[in-house]
Formats: C-alpha cells, structure tokens, sequence
C-alpha cells in the first residue's frame, strides 16, 4: 500500500479544540478527557452534529490524488460516539444526530467507486460506555494544563460487558461494508485472553482483513509504531507509520501550521523514510465539524501526490545510502558513524509501544587489507556500564562501555581480524533486561585503525 490516508473526524470535531471559551491543549479528538467533560454533557454534542460540507466521494478522490492506496477511518474512537449504525447503542450518528446518515456506509461505498482499499480505526476504551470503568469526580479547581487529571484514560481496562459490545461492533463492521482492509485497533489495557478473542473474531468474518499491533499481547499482523514515531530499518517486518501534521488529530481550530510547502517537504520527507524502510505511512487529515477538509490540507496532499506522480515513491532516503560500502580514508582507517550506517529496532507486540527505534547498528565496511584492527568507540553513554558486543568477519569483541559523568568519552574496545572485502560491522548490546532497551549510546562513532604487522 505504501501510503495511506488517516481520518479523525467525530464529535469532538465540533467543540475543535476550544471548551467553555478555553482553548485546551494536547490532542483535540481527547477534548473530552482533557476538558474533564461529563459524559452525559459531552453526549450532547451529537444533537448539534450536522455536518452538511462533508462529502465521502471528494475526500476519497482527494486520497486518490494525493497518492494514497487506502484510508482508515476513525469509525469510534475514545468517546465511544459511533460514526455508523449500529444496535449495540443510540449514540450513533444514524440515531442521534440530525445528520441521519451512516457515514462509514458512505465512505465504503467511495471507495468501492474509486478502486481505493478501506480500513476502520476502532477504539478499545469507551469513555461512554455505562459499565466501563468507575470513574472519578473530576478536579474544577485547576486548569487541565495545570493538573493532568485524567476523569478518562486512553489506557482502560476492558470490562466484561465493554468485551461484548465490542464484539457486537466488530461484527457489524465486519458484516455491513463490504471488504475491510485492517481493522486499525487503538489503546486500552486488554488481557492475552481479549486479544486472541478480537483476532479471532476478525478472521472469522473475514480471514483477509489485517489487525494493526495494537491488538496487543502479539496477536496483530503488522506492527504500528508511536504516534510520529521514529522510522529505523524494519525491511523484513510489516509495519506502518501513523502521522499527523501537527501536535493534534482531530481539528483544531486555533492550530497554528507552518507553511504549505514546508510541511509537503516534510511529509515526503517522512514518507520516502519510512517506504524505503518497508513500512506504510498513513498520514492524517482532521475535518471540521461541519465535516470540511480545510484548505490547508487539501493543498498539502494536492501537492504531495504532485510530487508522487513525478517521483513516485520511496526515493532513496539516507538511510537507505548508508547501506552502501564504506570506504577507507587512505591510510586504512575506516570512521563508522550514526549517519553512515543503519539503525535497527527492537520489537516486542504485547504492549501499546511494541517499537524501539535504536536497538542496534550495523555498516557496510569494504576492507582493502587484511590484517588486525584497532576498534576504538568514541559515545556519549546513556547508562552507568553496560557491556557491548562488536562482531565482523567471524570476529568478535565483547567490551564494557563505562558512563562516566554522561560526558563524550573514548574507549578503546580491542582488536579484531579483519578480511579483505565488503562485510557487515555490527554493533549491539551483549544481553537486555527488557526486549525494548535502548542501545544506549549518542553521538556514537567507531574507528578502525590498522595495527602495523
């Protein structure tokens, strides 16, 4: 697919950012959490959704436009507001809003016409939900800036009774709108046992239909990094890239957005990174209420599919450069650095955050001379001393890096045989006491230098 088109668009796209005259920050489409909204006073928000600017067609053609192969849409996220029909409650936008119309049916249908593939995006916590969770009586004594006071949390646990409806919602997406691409799963705190279940349910209606990792507990087909997350070489993983333009999802109308063509050079950018890393990049677009793709972003993804039709996708980026052979300086000596190698994570599906973007790094080295090296490690340590193993040609040095004060620092690490040829130089942690710990090193250079015979 290699790009794809993000929708946040509900409720939450009415009050956009602003609640009782107070602009409140963090992402938009969570207003109710972080305005500390009641529920039965942000459900009433569904009587004034009546979004008659939002066309399902244009913005499918607008995907199209721009390039991208499919869309996934916010079909409920964390207030529980449904955007299609369904039995399960009334706080839907067919029963509960003057709009009247099922708006996933509507896209479905879009995208069906314009050859484009659809995805749901389904939240696992329901803020709305009668037997979730208990919560607590929220703080009106601070502003939300002032006191993260979170009444709701995108990490809940998911009730028995939250399980069964969920269930219930699952199967009417996966029964009323035809081929679903992924169903695109997001937070909660769900147990071994509930994931297997919702995997279970999705390839039973359809066998085809993908679940992104936030399924958890390793029950996803793909794995989704954090939100704008740092992109490293996962070429022999399935993952996708969730982005958006600014520090929001959902609309925000006192947003302040840079310059139109920054922001294209700056999702190409991303996208070119993370296609050439063998990942999808999904990038969003936030509504307004009335249901409007705001100009902004329409010229950003008109522009951006310009730019995809010229180029077309995943130009060679600098970490796909870096895979290439590194050279002697000419005195058979070779520098190693962040920026001449390749980054590779570390991967762990049972939580929220299964990525860690800076687990190891290897380069490409072309040894002119055969002979014994000198293997010098220049860093800015992130740990007290952790122990290291540096391998090339069936050679292998394993060595305690010390952090001392957290200060740039040189350790001579030993000597290594070297081969002439082009081999892989690695450099990883000897043993983790997590899956996802971090290399643990900055400013990282190595130096090789040749012992004289």
């Amino acid at each position: 697919m290699k790009f794809g088109m993000f929708i946040h668009w509900g409720l939450y796209s009415l009050p956009a950012g602003v609640w009782k005259g107070d602009q409140i920050p963090f992402y938009a489409e969570q207003i109710m959490n972080h305005a500390r909204i009641p529920a039965g006073e942000y459900e009433l928000l569904a009587a004034e959704f009546n979004p008659v600017d939002w066309d399902a067609d244009k913005v499918v053609k607008l995907a199209k436009s721009a390039g991208m192969k499919y869309i996934v849409f916010t079909s409920k996220h964390h207030d529980g507001f449904c955007m299609f029909k369904t039995s399960t409650t009334p706080y839907n936008v067919v029963d509960a809003t003057p709009y009247g119309r099922d708006v996933v049916a509507e896209l479905a249908e879009a995208c069906r016409n314009n050859d484009i593939k659809l995805g749901l995006y389904f939240s696992l916590p329901d803020w709305h939900y009668p037997a979730g969770i208990d919560r607590i009586a929220p703080d009106n004594s601070t502003k939300c800036w002032e006191h993260v006071n979170q009444v709701y949390s995108p990490l809940e646990i998911i009730t028995p009774e939250l399980e069964s409806c969920i269930t219930e919602q699952l199967t009417e997406l996966l029964t009323n709108y035809g081929d679903i691409e992924t169903i695109w799963f997001d937070m909660g705190l769900l147990t071994p046992e509930q994931s297997k279940k919702f995997r279970d349910l999705v390839k039973s209606l359809q066998p085809s239909c993908l679940l992104n990792g936030r399924i958890m507990n390793n029950q996803g087909d793909y794995l989704t990094l954090p939100d704008n997350g740092i992109v490293s070489d996962c070429r022999s993983l399935a993952w996708d890239n969730p982005a958006s333009m600014y520090n929001t999802w959902g609309y925000r109308s006192w947003q302040e957005r840079p310059d139109v063509d920054e922001q294209v050079r700056k999702q190409i950018e991303r996208l070119n990174k993370t296609v050439a890393n063998g990942g999808v990049f999904l990038l969003n677009i936030g509504p307004t209420g009335t249901g409007k793709v705001i100009d902004y972003e329409v010229e950003v993804l008109t522009k951006i599919g310009q730019w995809i039709e010229k180029n077309g996708y995943g130009t060679a980026s600098e970490d796909v450069k870096a895979s290439e052979c590194i050279l002697h300086n000419g005195d058979c000596s070779y520098i190693l650095t962040e920026f001449n190698g390749v980054t590779h994570p570390s991967f762990d599906a049972y939580g929220y955050i299964s990525t860690q973007p800076n687990s190891w790094k290897s380069w490409n080295i072309n040894i002119e001379d055969d002979g014994i090296y000198s293997v010098f490690v220049l860093y800015v340590p992130e740990f007290d001393d952790k122990k290291y193993k540096i391998s090339c040609c069936n050679d292998t040095i394993i060595h305690t890096l010390p952090g001392v004060d957290r200060m740039f620092q040189t350790s001579f690490a030993g000597r290594m045989k070297l081969d002439k040829g082009c081999h892989e130089f690695t450099l990883e942690p000897l043993s983790r006491c997590y899956p996802l710990e971090a290399l643990g090193l900055s400013d990282l250079e190595i130096r090789l230098l040749k012992v004289d015979e």
